[in-house]
C-alpha cells in the first residue's frame, strides 16, 4: 500500500500547477552586486514579472504521458517482486520436501539391517557391508545438502 500513496503523490506532483504569486525584487548594491529579495530596499530595486507558467495542451499530455509511463513503471516493479516472491517461496517447499524425503531415506538405510534393490528378474538382490556404507554415507550427504539454509 505504500508503494501507491508514493505513485500517486508523484502523479499529482507531475500534472498539478503550482502557482506563486510572490512579488521578486531585484537590486544592485554600491559595490555593483545584484541582489534579489521579497522586499523593494533601495530607490533603485525593480521588480521582476515573473513568467507566465500557463500550461499548453501539449505540455499537459506529454505530463499525462510522464506519468503513465512512471507508473506502469511502478506497477511493473510490483509485479516483478511478486513474482520473485512467489519463486522463492516455490523454492523453499520443494527445499523442504526434499529434505524431508532425504531424512526419510536415510532413516530407513540405518534402521533396516539388509538393504536389497529389485533386479530385473524380480528377485531381491542385497548389498553389501561395503554398498552399504557407501549408500549411507551418499544418504548423509543429500541430508546435509538438501536441508542446508540457503
Amino acid at each position: 500500500m505504500h508503494g501507491f500513496w508514493k505513485c500517486l503523490f508523484i502523479a499529482l506532483l507531475l500534472s498539478g500547477q503550482v502557482s506563486v504569486h510572490a512579488q521578486v525584487y531585484r537590486w544592485v548594491d554600491e559595490k555593483g552586486q545584484m541582489h534579489f529579495g521579497d522586499q523593494a530596499r533601495e530607490a533603485s530595486t525593480h521588480a521582476i514579472k515573473p513568467h507566465s507558467r500557463q500550461p499548453t495542451q501539449g505540455n499537459q499530455q506529454q505530463r499525462m504521458q510522464k506519468t503513465r509511463k512512471l507508473l506502469n513503471a511502478y506497477q511493473i516493479e510490483r509485479q516483478q517482486l511478486r513474482e520473485q516472491k512467489a519463486k522463492q517461496k516455490e523454492q523453499a517447499e520443494k527445499r523442504k520436501r526434499d529434505c524431508i524425503q532425504a531424512r526419510d531415506n536415510l532413516r530407513k538405510y540405518t534402521d533396516y539391517g539388509n538393504i536389497y534393490h529389485l533386479g530385473e528378474d524380480g528377485k531381491r538382490e542385497y548389498l553389501s557391508e561395503k554398498q552399504r556404507a557407501a549408500l549411507l554415507k551418499r544418504s548423509r550427504e543429500v541430508v546435509a545438502r538438501s536441508c542446508r539454509k540457503p
